[in-house]
């Protein structure tokens, strides 16, 4: 322990030169990095490994409304293997585009695979709604257990020169102090532009351990004014990130660095939960996650607008009094009572408008002995934003992280008429009973809740 807090220390100190440091003085929003796919992993042993175009934007989405704002991407074949050509990566970049417009887009030229110079920065061509904002480049050579990545001085040189020219911010890979130290050679050379923004991966076999110290030693390594994020390989993945939010940097999360939801679990892991615990960890830290537009800033990258508001988990139980008074506008919010229990049961998420919370919704797993099923519980939007699409990204975020989890099909209980016509319109629901009201609740006029429910797999 004494050693972790000594590390967080002296990030801090790294971060913020002058006293008071983290988290006297407040922490900037953390970025949250989600690097969804690898070039390693295969379905047969990640069964929730994304390999298609929409198997990864599913995911790219999901983990946009999780908090994570820079998407890490690579392109794979039909048969899951890594794939280089730029009309795949094309074909990806938009369709991630179009569900997340505000997202920083991240593709990968990785050496891991392909060696030809000409290959790796043909995605750096790419133009119009397929160009991503950023790009990878690992700034050295790196002997994995798998194999090794090759990136000679002369290949960063030329990648780097090669993401200048287009217009794509460098997303620099750090696997070692010799690795900063090639940073610090490209920035004063005017390749990289500054801010500048590292990943530093710790953990990896032939690489810098996955130890405070290491981390320490990175940030310091790191040209003045880096933005760096702490990633760790496999079973670190959690220590690294959870040492990097304290002590103010920033996050790379995701299943290309780690399957598993331990060191000593073989419990799978997917990208959604990865994300989430991510973003308990900066609960924890009282710490904000950042929004797009403050990612977007941060790294030094031009805005970009999308649909107005944003959706979170929700961050009890400081959210406790924004949310029921959302739900009171429905008259849904008398929590706990006999007909609702408080939000320390189920999992809640949010939606957000220039920092004023609009729109709840939750839902809890019904383990049965025929299989898993999901219970929704309240989504409500303020009816002052209405209409924009709240409730039904609501809605589809629930759905999705329920299927996630293995449900097998969704109860809900609906009052209103054109509530559950909605449901049934949009989500494939069918009503299937009555169940009694226990007191006031909802529609004061109906003494009912209607039983829908839908299929989930």
């Amino acid at each position: 322990m004494t050693d972790l807090r000594s590390a967080a220390w002296a990030l801090t100190i790294r971060l913020v030169p002058q006293y008071p440091v983290h988290p006297l003085a407040p922490y900037p929003p953390l970025i949250v990095n989600a690097a969804l796919t690898g070039m390693v992993g295969r379905r047969e042993s990640v069964p929730a490994l994304p390999v298609t175009v929409d198997q990864i934007v599913r995911d790219a989405w999901i983990c946009h409304q999780l908090g994570a704002t820079v998407l890490h991407l690579h392109a794979r074949r039909d048969d899951g293997s890594p794939e280089w050509r730029p009309e795949v990566y094309a074909e990806l970049v938009t369709g991630v585009r179009e569900r997340c417009p505000e997202a920083v887009i991240c593709v990968s030229t990785s050496g891991r695979e392909e060696r030809q110079l000409e290959r790796r920065a043909a995605v750096l061509a790419l133009n119009g709604a397929a160009k991503p904002d950023m790009a990878s480049l690992t700034l050295g050579s790196v002997d994995f257990a798998t194999g090794t990545t090759v990136n000679v001085p002369e290949t960063v040189d030329r990648l780097a020169a090669s993401m200048r020219a287009a217009g794509i911010k460098p997303e620099l890979e750090l696997f070692d102090s010799g690795m900063a130290h090639t940073a610090h050679r490209l920035i004063e050379a005017g390749m990289v532009e500054e801010p500048a923004y590292a990943n530093l991966i710790l953990g990896a076999h032939h690489a810098a351990p996955a130890t405070p110290r290491e981390l320490v030693h990175l940030v310091e390594s790191l040209p003045h004014g880096t933005v760096w994020a702490g990633a760790g390989i496999g079973g670190f993945q959690l220590p690294i990130n959870a040492i990097a939010v304290f002590a103010g940097g920033h996050v790379r999360t995701g299943l290309e660095d780690n399957v598993r939801l331990g060191r000593e679990s073989e419990e799978p892991a997917t990208n959604p939960r990865l994300v989430e615990r991510v973003a308990a960890l900066a609960g924890i830290a009282d710490r904000e996650l950042a929004t797009p537009a403050q990612a977007r800033s941060i790294l030094g990258l031009e805005a970009r607008h999308g649909r107005g508001f944003r959706i979170r988990p929700a961050r009890l139980p400081r959210d406790r009094g924004p949310m029921l008074r959302v739900l009171e506008t429905v008259n849904m919010h008398r929590i706990p009572s006999p007909e609702m229990h408080d939000f320390d049961l189920g999992r809640w998420y949010v939606a957000e408008d220039d920092g004023e919370l609009i729109g709840v919704s939750g839902f809890r797993l019904l383990r049965k002995p025929e299989g898993t099923i999901g219970k929704t519980t309240l989504l409500a939007v303020h009816p002052d934003h209405r209409e924009k699409g709240v409730g039904r990204a609501l809605q589809e975020l629930r759905l999705e992280l329920m299927r996630d989890e293995g449900a097998l099909r969704v109860v809900t209980n609906a009052d209103r008429p054109e509530t559950i016509e909605w449901y049934q319109r949009n989500f494939g629901y069918m009503a299937v009973g009555r169940t009694p009201k226990l007191h006031e609740f909802g529609l004061v006029d109906v003494d009912h809740w209607t039983t829908l429910e839908a299929p989930l797999q």
